[in-house]
């Protein structure tokens, strides 16, 4: 007997649509959302115009995403005679013997999932979505499950074989990262506004050197959060058509495309910062 704890999510067709369009809207009003800073040039976009519309297209809807998954959040037992599906919202119990095999869904949203085919071709109510997958398919395989080795499944294995390293998580190349173009901006403001580094802290005081401080790193990580995302959306693009174009090279295109855009990431952001220095 296997026992799967949440976070796996047992989702229905309907719950599944709405999660993953979610998750889409938030990965796709990054680049929007560069574009219209990129070119509002007078005005300018403002931070707080800018928080604003991150907060509203990003992160609310990633936020209203997993919260749906949460809602949906299940036990997931599987033996050689059954699989038993617990959650807040339902219990459902099918015979092992009568799922004819697992699917993995094509396209990855809201996260990696599965779809249960039975033998009688009626499809269960639901669908089993999980951070890591590679535990429900072993699960279900020791359950007489087979899972249909295709293209999908090949790139949710790449995906979850390929963790992240250090410097491809948001703490560092969000975080770490716009410590540089926010303290040049600010180095630049307070000599050309007040004349010196402290210049501003001896006018006005460290209240307001601080809040400009704060200004210009609050400006720098959602520069960099948007063009951050953009960069993964990319990778991941390029690791799921490498998956579907060879199957058996899916984690080598996976992990070519992690680190080439990583790569261009970072040397972007000096190379940015001189064009906007020189402009």
């Amino acid at each position: 007997m296997t026992l799967l704890e949440p976070p796996v999510s047992a989702v229905p067709r309907a719950v599944r649509a709405a999660a993953a369009s979610l998750r889409a809207l938030s990965r796709a009003s990054t680049p929007v959302l560069l574009v219209a800073l990129a070119r509002a040039a007078d005005p300018p976009l403002t931070t707080e115009a800018l928080a604003h519309g991150v907060a509203a297209l990003v992160l609310a809807p990633e936020l209203c995403a997993r919260l749906v998954l949460r809602a949906f959040a299940a036990e997931v037992e599987v033996t050689p005679a059954a699989l038993v599906v617990s959650g807040a919202l339902r219990r459902i119990e099918v015979p092992a013997a009568s799922i004819a095999r697992a699917r993995a869904w094509r396209v990855a949203l809201p996260g990696p999932g599965l779809w249960l085919a039975m033998r009688s071709g009626i499809g269960l109510p639901f669908a089993l979505a999980a951070r890591e997958i590679e535990p429900l398919i072993a699960a279900l395989a020791r359950a007489g499950v087979s899972t249909e080795p295709d293209a999908a499944l090949a790139y949710l294995r790449a995906r979850e074989a390929g963790a992240r390293r250090w410097w491809d998580r948001p703490a560092v190349a969000i975080g770490l990262a716009s410590l540089l173009p926010a303290a040049v901006a600010f180095y630049a403001h307070q000599h050309i506004a007040f004349g010196g580094l402290l210049g501003e802290y001896y006018l006005m005081g460290p209240g307001a050197w601080l809040a400009t401080a704060l200004r210009y790193e609050v400006t720098s990580a959602l520069y960099l959060l948007l063009w951050y995302v953009c960069f993964r959306i990319a990778a991941e693009l390029c690791a799921w058509g490498g998956a579907f174009a060879a199957p058996a090279q899916a984690a080598r295109v996976r992990w070519i495309a992690q680190r080439s855009t990583a790569l261009l990431y970072y040397a972007s952001i000096p190379s940015m910062l001189a064009l906007r220095f020189l402009a």
